[in-house]
């Protein structure tokens, strides 16, 4: 994904099928949790969220650039809700990606917090690199 300034603002770079959410660089090793049944509703100690239209079509691939690794989620139309925590134990941050099953997928800013500059989404195409 080519990121923009407004991607990097709102913590997203989205294209059909392929999304990249921007985390804090050099603060130590993240976790990642996946939640395939989730309600969406966001943890009330969340730092910040951000919500991509997604369809799931097969396995998908999900990790960093470097350490992806198979996740089934069911098939079909959802959002998926991006959202970062403090860390625990031996992390700096722990992700939340929270696939919400909907017939009306969408882009939302769900709460800025400090790591987004914007709280509305500036740029919902990013270009594939």
């Amino acid at each position: 994904m080519i990121w923009t300034d407004a991607h990097v603002a709102q913590g997203f770079a989205w294209a059909d099928g392929v999304v990249s959410f921007g985390v804090p660089d050099h603060d130590g090793p993240c976790l990642i949790e996946v939640q395939p049944f989730d309600s969406g509703a966001l943890m009330a100690d969340a730092l910040w969220a951000v919500q991509v239209p997604f369809e799931v079509t097969e396995t998908l691939m999900i990790g960093t650039l470097f350490d992806m690794r198979p996740v089934n989620i069911p098939v079909g139309q959802c959002n998926l809700v991006f959202e970062a925590l403090a860390g625990r134990d031996d992390h700096a941050f722990v992700f939340n990606l929270k696939f919400v099953k909907t017939d009306r997928p969408d882009f939302a800013i769900l709460r800025q917090g400090d790591a987004l500059t914007t709280d509305v989404v500036l740029r919902k195409l990013a270009e594939l690199a």
